[in-house]
């Protein structure tokens, strides 16, 4: 069986992909679920690019479809629409938690400021400052 350039290219680059997702995982920066879906990931892209047309054929297989070329697509599309809901769950996750801190940091300026300046204490207290006498 003769290789193809991509069959020991992809395999290449996915060993590349998962000892960096390895090191961010040692260095805190990926969580332990995210490391092992990716690893998942980039190991079955590696077993796809080294034996194809078994891999694909017993996907066609396992979901019913005739065609392993199908099969390939289509779990393919399922895997990019699961990446792009879990993307914007992350950007709307992360959108309140920046709104959050905004309004928090807003407030604790605003009570800094009304500490700083006498004439918003008294207002805040309700009282109005003395005027002061000419000479």
């Amino acid at each position: 069986m003769q290789f193809e350039i991509y069959q020991w290219l992809v395999p290449l680059i996915g060993i590349f992909y998962i000892s960096r997702t390895i090191y961010q995982y040692t260095q805190h920066r990926r969580s332990a679920f995210g490391t092992a879906i990716w690893i998942f990931f980039w190991l079955a892209i590696m077993l796809l690019a080294i034996i194809p047309n078994a891999v694909s054929n017993k996907l066609a297989l396992l979901l019913g479809f005739k065609s392993n070329v199908t099969a390939i697509i289509f779990v393919a599309l399922g895997l990019l629409f699961l990446f792009v809901f879990y993307l914007s769950s992350t950007v709307e996750r992360l959108e309140g938690q920046i709104t959050e801190l905004v309004r928090k940091i807003a407030l604790e300026e605003i009570e800094k400021e009304m500490n700083k300046t006498p004439s918003l204490q008294n207002k805040r207290k309700g009282k109005t400052p003395k005027k002061q006498r000419s000479a």
